[in-house]
């Protein structure tokens, strides 16, 4: 009977407890206590909360970001934030609550994929009386920490921050070179660097939408590089906006044949001499080639990869050489094809169906583009 209190001696071992906390305002997210800013916190977004030092929490923020938004590699971190304004929402869709805006080369840790959708985390600082305690912040059996999240914590700070002053230089990773890939700070200095105001000027899911009162440009990042240009009178729908300017979402449509994939994903240099010497290698990719239009014609039983009737264009190409191809066309493009002479030289942006069709052994690519020359 005397061993039994021994026994229940493992159960009073402590257990760390999830601890969580919600952004109050629109905060600073600094990869060091006083670092350089990588990202800004939307109001209501859910963090993971860990130790604090001097009035500063470590924090572990966690979502999705669309492939577009992904850059390379900087220092430490294998992904990084491509641009300015990069939004990682709390699930993958674009109508997924924003959890942060980031800054251009803010270092992250890939998690998981979802679509076309990444799933990535940071671990970094922000102020602790920024931040509302949802969960336990100690261990089960600890007593509380006087220093996390105090009330004289809370107390020595204003809501709003004080006076702006310089902040420790960014590296080129929007993080520091003593920064492992988890987001880890092995080494922080508080020196006489004070912490920029916490306060900005970034409001994110402005209700309703504006319009645009002259014809403006819009640009990748704020001051970026130049996309399009937005008529007057057009309408946005306004996502945030941070230091003077506005992120919007446009929605509209584009003829076919104004758009073709991301270059880094086309290949121009293969002939279609390479196509059917390797056919396999091949199908599915995209390719930019100069042909020579000889006829557009509907397709008959006999070419089983086409479907009965299908329309397509028969084309010698690319460029110089003389073998003979099939192009096949979408509806939208049909009338295009059809108002080119016989004979002219066109551009096609086609998706390699075959490389080797039967049972004639032509190429067989679906366009997806056509321009001409």
């Amino acid at each position: 009977m005397r061993l039994l209190p021994l026994l229940s001696l493992p159960l009073l071992v402590p257990v760390a407890a999830s601890a969580q906390a919600t952004v109050r305002t629109n905060a600073q997210l600094r990869a060091t206590p006083n670092g350089a800013l990588i990202a800004t916190l939307h109001e209501g977004a859910t963090l993971e909360r860990g130790k604090t030092s001097a009035g500063w929490t470590r924090v572990t923020l966690e979502g999705y970001v669309y492939k577009t938004g992904i850059g390379g590699k900087r220092d430490t971190f294998r992904i990084s934030a491509a641009s300015d304004g990069v939004l990682l929402r709390e699930s993958a869709s674009p109508r997924g609550k924003q959890l942060a805006s980031m800054k251009e080369g803010m270092g992250l840790v890939r998690v998981g994929s979802h679509g076309d959708w990444l799933k990535v985390r940071r671990t970094a600082w922000v102020k602790s009386s920024l931040l509302e305690k949802e969960g336990p912040s100690t261990l089960a059996s600890a007593k509380p920490d006087a220093k996390a999240g105090s009330k004289s914590d809370v107390k020595s700070e204003s809501k709003s921050g004080a006076k702006p002053r310089p902040s420790a230089a960014p590296s080129s990773g929007g993080g520091t070179a003593a920064e492992s890939e988890s987001g880890d700070a092995t080494t922080t200095s508080h020196g006489d660097v004070a912490a920029d105001s916490d306060s900005t000027n970034a409001k994110s899911d402005a209700a309703g939408s504006m319009i645009a009162h002259r014809t403006t440009e819009l640009r990748l990042a704020p001051g970026g590089k130049r996309v399009a240009a937005l008529d007057s009178s057009a309408s946005v729908s306004v996502i945030a906006r941070e230091r003077g300017w506005t992120f919007v979402r446009v929605e509209g449509w584009v003829p076919d044949s104004a758009l073709i994939p991301e270059t880094g994903t086309m290949l121009t240099a293969i002939s279609a001499a390479d196509l059917r010497a390797q056919p396999e290698r091949y199908a599915g990719q995209t390719v930019r080639w100069e042909v020579q239009k000889i006829a557009l014609q509907a397709a008959d039983p006999l070419r089983k990869e086409l479907a009965p009737d299908e329309p397509y264009l028969l084309a010698r190409g690319p460029g110089d050489e003389h073998s003979l191809l099939y192009l096949a066309l979408p509806p939208s493009l049909v009338d295009q094809a059809r108002r080119i002479e016989p004979l002219a030289r066109i551009v096609v942006t086609a998706r390699v169906r075959a490389g080797r069709s039967e049972p004639s052994g032509v190429p067989l690519l679906d366009v997806m583009s056509i321009a001409e020359r």
